[in-house]
């Protein structure tokens, strides 16, 4: 055990990102059993990361905005890990070469089904990820759903032995069914809620674009003149936040809808809703979509959604398949009309992502680590 260190690489270490809070967790656990894990980045937070007892390592990145600056940081920072004898290397999407590549995105694929076109070939981001997959410099692929493997297999020939599939984890300890009673009543009145109402809700880290909060007002506009007495919560950071402020009142739903900012105390709003929605035109899993589950919260989300694959049954009849205001409209008034049937499958979420937790994340990731570097069997 002794002796052993990681590199961990990711251009940004920073905020609620789930690229962040993965680094944080494995490095947290891998300090715990002895390893000497130094974290590399442009934008780092630092006490987070030493907190987690891992060690900071800087890396300059290009000083003026252009698509350069993703190629900058890719070559500068596998310079700085070349020649200096780590037992491992997990990169994070942002250089080129490592043992270990967890892959949170697919930007071409996302750009694709947001846009309707291809991304463009001058993107930063998607060049960087097409030679990372295309020249195939690391051992084994992390994808974090079966969508992305699918991705990735199809679009850039990444080999199937090559990829490995592990869910994003939770914590239990934050989302949980039982916090509920404590949670929702409070959260609900500080919104204004009536006991009468439906609330729905979308959470998600930004890009509201992606995400379909479009679509999601537009849908609430059909549910409002259907007769059902329901909010709209939408929490995000976005940077034209104009926009949808007049989508909503242009929609007719801006005094059924609030707007608020991320925050890290996220585990209240989930209990607050009546149901989840999440109709993004692409998410490659969807953070948001497994801890309303973890909550014990009726969701409704697009079938491109990576977390979708967690739920099945009766639940699945509540994925859409076209994705537009009509369909999403329709899946949450009946919803709404249903109580029984929310119960249900608000029942069926904990069991769904049980198998997800940080613990049980780390335990598959390390499996990998231990299938490629043999002296990773002797952690326990």
């Amino acid at each position: 055990m002794a002796g052993l260190s990681v590199a961990i690489a990711a251009r940004r270490v920073e905020g609620l990102s789930g690229t962040t809070t993965t680094i944080i967790e494995h490095s947290r656990r891998l300090a715990a059993l002895g390893c000497r894990v130094q974290v590399f980045g442009e934008r780092l937070d630092r006490g987070r990361i030493r907190a987690a007892g891992a060690e900071t390592r800087w890396i300059p990145g290009w000083p003026w905005g252009s698509a350069f600056k993703r190629r900058f940081f890719a070559v500068i920072c596998d310079r700085v890990l070349a020649g200096r004898g780590f037992d491992l290397v997990h990169g994070h999407g942002d250089n080129f070469a490592q043992d270990v590549l967890s892959l949170h995105n697919c930007v071409h694929a996302a750009h694709e089904a947001v846009r309707g076109e291809p991304l463009p070939a001058a993107s930063g981001v998607g060049r960087v990820h097409e030679r990372i997959l295309r020249e195939g410099r690391f051992r084994l692929l992390i994808a974090n759903s079966g969508l992305m493997r699918d991705e990735v297999r199809g679009r850039f020939g990444v080999p199937a032995e090559k990829i490995e599939v592990i869910y994003p984890g939770y914590d239990p300890g934050r989302f949980q069914p039982a916090d509920r009673d404590i949670l929702r009543g409070p959260a609900r009145a500080e919104l204004g809620v009536g006991g009468e109402e439906a609330l729905f809700g979308l959470i998600t880290s930004g890009d509201f674009v992606k995400r379909g909060v479009d679509t999601f007002l537009a849908a609430m506009r059909r549910v409002l003149r259907a007769g059902v007495k329901a909010r709209a919560l939408v929490i995000g950071k976005e940077a034209r936040l104009a926009p949808y402020l007049r989508r909503a009142e242009a929609e007719g739903v801006a005094q059924a809808t609030r707007f608020l900012s991320p925050t890290a105390d996220i585990a209240r709003w989930f209990h607050a809703l009546d149901v989840y929605v999440h109709p993004a035109r692409y998410e490659e899993f969807g953070q948001s979509v497994q801890e309303a589950l973890a909550c014990g919260v009726a969701v409704v989300a697009g079938r491109r959604v990576g977390a979708a694959e967690l739920m099945r049954g009766e639940a699945r009849d509540f994925l859409l398949e076209r994705g537009d205001a009509e369909e999403l409209a329709g899946k949450l008034v009946r919803l709404a009309r249903e109580p029984e049937r929310r119960a249900r499958l608000a029942a069926q979420g904990p069991a769904a992502v049980a198998g997800n937790t940080w613990d049980a994340n780390f335990r598959a990731t390390l499996a990998c680590y231990q299938r490629l570097v043999p002296r990773f069997q002797e952690l326990q």
